[in-house]
Formats: C-alpha cells, structure tokens, sequence
C-alpha cells in the first residue's frame, strides 16, 4: 500500500496536501523559514528526494503501520516531474497565506489604533 501510494498522487488530492501543509507552516508561524528552506533546495528537489524515500521508507513504513499518515507528503515529491512543480505550488500558497495574514494583522492593528483615538481624535477626523 504504502509503494503504491507514492508512486503518484491524483492532482485533487497533491492540492487538497498542499493546502493542509502550506496552512499548517503559516499557522505555526514558519512561513517565511519554510519559503526560505524550500527555495534553497528546489534545483535538488528531485535527487534529495528519492534519497530520503530509499533511506527514510523503513521510517515511513513504520509510521504507516502505526497509523500516521506521512507517505501521503512524501507522494507529493516521489515523482521526478511532479517533484519540482509541487515544491514550486507549495512555497506560491505558503507566500499567499502570508499575505491574507499579514493584511489580517494591519487591519487588526489599524482598528485598534483607532479604538485609542477617543472622542476629541475622532472629532478631528471627522472635521478634517
């Protein structure tokens, strides 16, 4: 089962992984180090990791058996032409989280800049 499932995913569900991982990096505060990690390792992407699935497939199928799921990330870079393409999806929707969020942030920030205004900065605005 668990060869069969890195041999390649559906592109459903490579974007349904995507988003989870790409969420759960943002979500954790690890956005910009991640951004930065898969940059400096796309062009050996490909080699890197078929190395990690020869040594690291006793782990995963370890992991499998009990009951953790992790050959489905590891399905996402199995491929030699998906490789590449998922790392590149991958740090595209880590960057556009970073953006909802930070703009969620400067939105938070601004309305509590104004809640400290008070009547009379209020009033000025309100004039001005």
């Amino acid at each position: 089962m668990l060869l069969e499932s890195l041999a390649g995913l559906p592109p459903e569900r490579e974007k349904e992984i995507i988003e989870k991982l790409a969420r759960r990096i943002v979500d954790s505060g690890l956005g910009t180090m991640a951004v930065m990690t898969l940059q400096s390792i796309a062009p050996l992407s490909f080699a890197g990791t078929q190395v990690g699935l020869v040594v690291g497939s006793p782990v995963l199928m370890a992991l499998d058996l009990l009951g953790v799921k992790v050959y489905e990330y590891a399905g996402l870079f199995a491929e030699s032409t998906r490789s590449r393409e998922n790392v590149e999806r991958l740090i595209r929707r880590i960057e556009e989280l970073m953006k909802v969020e930070e703009e969620a942030q400067r939105k938070a920030r601004e309305a509590r800049k104004d809640e400290r205004k008070g009547w009379f900065g209020r009033l000025r605005d309100f004039l001005t």
